[in-house]
C-alpha cells in the first residue's frame, strides 16, 4: 500500500492528460432507444441479458431509454462532464418462492423490474491527470472487452452502476523517472448499495440471510509498459469490499439473529488493506479481487493479438494462489478498423472449480473446539456468510456467465453455481453497412463452495445480432437480435428482439 500511494503522488506531481478529444465527441450527446423482446421462458437468454448494465432480464419487454452525456475533454487541463440516463417500460413478471411464517406455507411471489428507474446520473471533473466523479456512472473493465467478453471477474458490465464517489487517473499516466517505459492507472471508489428493497422482495425469507445498508469500496492499480512498443504488458490488481450494514439471518422461516455491524470513518480507511481483525476475530468486511495480467502484441497491418488472465481470490488462500488454475484465461484479436469484416475475436476459458479445496475451518467459528489449526478452503466466490452475494439488483457485478442470484426462483439469494467452468467465444465486424456480433458459450456448474449440484448442470448459449444505420434519419440505427439457451442454468430459453437507437450531438 505504501508503494501504491507513493506512485500516485509521484504521478500527480508531474503527469498530464495526453491526447485530444475528437470533434465528434465534443459537446452534449443525446441518446435514446426503444427495444421490444419476446421470449419462451421466464428469463431472457444469457447473452441477451448479460453485460448490458442490468437493464433487461425478463423474457418479454418493451423498454425505452433516454439520456444526455457531456464527455470531459482530455486535451484540456481543466474539464468537466456530466450525464443522465432514464429507463422505463414493461417487463414480464417472474415467480419466486416465498415463505409465509404466519400461515406456515409457501406461495408464489411474482416480481418484475420497475416501470421507471434512473440508470445514470453523475458529474465529473478533470484536472491535469486526475479525475473525480460523483453519482451513478457506467464504468468499464480495465482488462477485458465488455462487448465481446463474457465479463470481467470483478468489474463487469453486467449490473447497474452503484451510486458513489470515485477518484483516479485519466487513463494511464507515465511514472516519473522511468523514461516513459512504465505507466500507471488506478482509481478508488466508495459506493452505497441502493438495492435493499430488491433483496427483501426476492428472498424466500426461509433460510440464509439478507443484508441491508451495505457499503462497497472498490480500488484498483495497474502498471503498463510503453504502449508504443511491439509488446505491451499490463499487470495489476482489483479489489472490491463490502462493509457495514445490518444482516438478518433466517432459519426455517424464523428470524434466528439480527447482526448490526455498523461502520466508523476509520473503517473506510482500514478496508483499503483489510488485515486488522475486528469483532469476533474476523478481518474487517468481505473482500474479493483479482490478479490481472494482459499482454498485447502489435502485428502487421495494424492488427493486435492479446493474451490475458484474471486470477480470482476471495480470501488469503486465493491471494497466495492456492486455488489452482482458478480464474479467467483469454485471447483477443483486434483489427485496425471497426469497419473490417471481422474486427474483433475473443476466446475465453473460465475455471472456478478448485476454490482452494473443499474444507474451510476457522477456530473462531467454533469457540469450544480443541482444533486450533486453520484450513482456508471452500472459497465460495461471490458469496459470504455475513454480506449479500456480490450482486446489485440481483445481477452479478462480476463474471456474467456465473449464474446470478436473480435467476434463483426458489428465493435463495446466493450464487448456487459458482464452482463452474466454461468456454466463451465472441466475434464482431461489419459487412457493408451492417454491423454484427455473435456470442456463444458453454458452461457447467457443480455447485458452490459448500453445496454440490447433483447432478451438475450444463448450459449452451448462443446470440446473434445485426444493426445498420437508417440513411433517411441521421443518427438512428435499427437492430435485430436472437438468442437461445439450452440447459439448466437456469433453464431452456429463446427470444428475439428488435430495437431503434439514436445518438447525436445537440448543437
Amino acid at each position: 500500500m505504501k508503494i501504491y500511494f507513493l506512485l500516485i503522488l509521484m504521478a500527480v506531481a508531474v503527469s498530464e492528460c495526453f491526447g485530444s478529444t475528437p470533434a465528434a465527441l465534443r459537446g452534449l450527446r443525446l441518446e435514446a432507444s426503444v427495444e421490444a423482446t419476446a421470449g419462451s421462458g421466464e428469463f431472457a437468454p444469457l447473452y441477451m441479458a448479460s453485460n448490458r448494465r442490468g437493464t433487461l432480464s425478463s423474457a418479454d419487454n418493451v423498454v425505452l431509454s433516454a439520456g444526455a452525456v457531456r464527455p470531459m475533454e482530455c486535451d484540456r487541463r481543466l474539464s468537466y462532464g456530466y450525464g443522465v440516463e432514464l429507463w422505463g417500460g414493461y417487463s414480464s413478471a417472474v415467480g419466486y418462492n416465498r415463505y409465509d411464517v404466519s400461515t406456515d406455507s409457501w406461495g408464489m411471489n411474482r416480481r418484475r423490474p420497475p416501470a421507471l428507474w434512473l440508470q445514470q446520473l453523475y458529474g465529473e471533473v478533470k484536472w491535469r491527470s486526475l479525475t473525480a466523479s460523483a453519482g451513478m456512472k457506467h464504468e468499464g473493465s480495465p482488462i477485458v472487452d465488455d462487448r465481446l467478453s463474457g465479463g470481467d471477474m470483478i468489474r463487469s458490465a453486467n449490473a447497474r452502476p452503484i451510486p458513489g464517489v470515485r477518484a483516479g487517473f485519466t487513463g494511464f499516466q507515465p511514472v516519473p523517472l522511468t523514461s516513459g517505459w512504465l505507466e500507471i492507472s488506478g482509481e478508488l471508489e466508495y459506493g452505497r448499495f441502493a438495492d435493499d428493497g430488491w433483496w427483501r422482495d426476492h428472498s424466500a425469507l426461509y433460510n440464509g440471510h439478507v443484508a441491508q445498508g451495505e457499503w462497497m469500496v472498490y480500488r484498483r492499480m495497474h502498471l503498463r509498459t510503453d504502449p508504443g512498443r511491439p509488446l505491451t504488458v499490463t499487470l495489476g490488481v482489483q479489489c472490491a469490499s463490502q462493509i457495514g450494514g445490518t444482516t438478518t439471518y433466517y432459519r426455517d422461516g424464523e428470524i434466528a439473529k439480527v447482526e448490526h455491524r455498523g461502520h466508523k470513518v476509520a473503517d473506510f480507511i482500514k478496508i483499503l488493506a483489510p488485515v486488522e481483525k475486528g469483532a469476533e476475530d474476523y478481518v474487517l468486511g468481505n473482500t474479493l479481487g483479482t490478479w490481472d495480467l494482459k499482454a498485447i502484441a502489435a502485428m502487421r497491418g495494424g492488427w493486435s493479438l492479446s493474451g490475458y488472465f484474471q486470477w480470482i481470490w476471495e480470501d488469503g488462500s486465493g491471494m497466495a494462489k492456492l486455488n489452482g488454475w482458478d480464474g479467467l484465461w483469454g485471447i483477443e484479436l483486434k483489427a485496425p478498423s471497426a469497419a473490417a469484416i471481422v474486427s474483433g475475436v475473443v476466446v475465453e476459458y473460465l475455471d472456478l472449480t478448485n476454490q482452494s479445496g473443499p474444507i474451510h475451518w476457522a477456530p473462531g467459528d467454533h469457540p469450544s473446539t480443541s482444533i486450533t489449526s486453520e484450513a482456508t478452503g471452500a472459497d465460495d466466490y461471490y458469496n459470504n456468510a455475513y454480506y449479500n452475494a456480490y450482486a446489485y439488483y440481483g445481477m452479478g457485478m462480476g463474471r456474467a456467465t456465473v449464474m446470478s442470484p436473480l435467476y434463483n426462483t426458489d428465493g435463495y439469494m446466493s450464487y448456487i453455481g459458482n464452482r463452474t467452468r466454461g468456454i466463451h467465444v465472441g466475434v464482431e465486424g461489419r459487412i457493408g453497412r451492417v454491423g454484427y456480433r455473435v456470442l456463444a458459450g458453454w458452461r457447467k456448474a457443480y455447485g458452490n463452495g459448500y453445496e454440490a449440484m447433483i447432478p451438475a448442470r450444463r448450459s449452451t448459449s448462443l446470440m446473434a445480432e445485426a444493426s445498420m444505420p437508417l440513411r433517411s434519419v441521421p443518427g438512428v440505427r435499427i437492430g435485430v437480435q436472437g438468442a437461445i439457451d439450452r440447459g439448466r442454468l437456469p433453464a431452456n430459453a429463446s427470444a428475439a428482439a428488435i430495437s431503434l437507437t439514436y445518438s447525436g450531438l445537440w448543437r
